[in-house]
């Protein structure tokens, strides 16, 4: 996620300057065909102009749906923080403190370090990433527990479950309390079960297909046309018509995928790295790890 206001103009055509580059190739080709030789044998009226305003809302509603997609993705890591924070604030509260049942003590480290890792490893599973980043942040003793196991995040969820209902069975919290933790790893649950849902639904192949294939078409048809009007000096007015279009597209491309690990995509390492070292705070750790910096001082991932 950028966290400057603007960008300059070599970081806006840094991801799609071969497109340009065939674009303005594609531009000045078509003219040059049409003025030398196809002008004699058809014209065409400059009313095909009409057609980049169907076109424009095409893109405007495919890059409006893909803001939606980020939008949503940026909530629902918004709810992970905001639920982190309330089960650490809950585990500080609702279990009995070192000086009444010291014996929970590494329980309550357990239980923190254990949803730490739970973070890491639904940003890993989201990126498509190895789950060694969440595993090294997982208490030793609970590495043969999730050995195998073919969904992390969720063996983890299973496990802070077991833990939290022992302590009920114990008779270190009342009934009330363990579905107060219950209902908190629900809604661990839920967001985890909704960026996946994100990350799992491809935005329509065949949209966003044809709205490439349309802008392609409009370059070439407005070329003509315009240079029939024009000539030569219509060349970079139909190069910009078509570079405007495309970068609006591409807005929405970069969008419409908010957990790839790129510049635009929701800052999931900074997240969790800030949601670590806030429960790590609330444990009394003394060694945190770093903030997550900006890459070159523009984006954070």
């Amino acid at each position: 996620m950028y966290v400057r206001k603007h960008i300059g103009i070599a970081q806006l055509f840094s991801r799609g300057w071969r497109v340009e580059l065939g674009l303005a190739l594609v531009v000045v080709a078509t003219i040059v065909v049409h003025i030398e030789i196809l002008d004699a044998y058809f014209q065409i009226s400059l009313a095909v102009a009409a057609l980049g305003t169907a076109i424009s809302f095409f893109i405007g509603f495919f890059t409006s749906h893909a803001y939606d997609r980020w939008w949503e993705a940026r909530k629902i890591w918004g709810e992970l923080v905001n639920d982190s924070r309330s089960f650490g604030r809950m585990l500080a509260t609702l279990l009995p403190g070192p000086e009444v049942a010291p014996e929970l003590v590494p329980l309550r480290e357990t239980l923190v370090r254990r949803h730490i890792a739970y973070l890491y490893a639904v940003k890993s599973r989201l990126r498509g990433e190895d789950l060694a980043e969440a595993l090294t942040r997982l208490p030793e003793a609970d590495l043969p527990e999730v050995d195998g196991a073919g969904h992390l995040p969720n063996r983890l969820l299973d496990l802070q479950g077991r833990d939290l209902d022992g302590a009920e069975r114990g008779g270190h919290i009342d009934v009330i309390r363990l579905a107060q933790f219950n209902e908190m790893l629900s809604r661990f649950s839920s967001s985890m079960g909704a960026a996946e849902r994100i990350k799992l639904t491809v935005f329509p192949p065949y949209y966003s297909s044809m709205i490439r294939l349309s802008i392609w078409a409009y370059v070439v048809v407005f070329a003509f046309a315009l240079s029939e009007a024009m000539g030569y000096a219509a060349i970079p007015f139909v190069f910009v018509a078509g570079t405007v279009f495309h970068l609006v597209y591409e807005a929405g491309r970069l969008l419409v995928d908010p957990f790839e690990n790129h510049p635009n995509d929701v800052p999931m390492s900074n997240i969790v790295r800030t949601i670590e070292i806030g429960l790590l705070e609330q444990i009394g750790e003394k060694e945190l790890p770093p903030p997550v910096e900006p890459v070159d001082g523009t984006y954070l991932m």
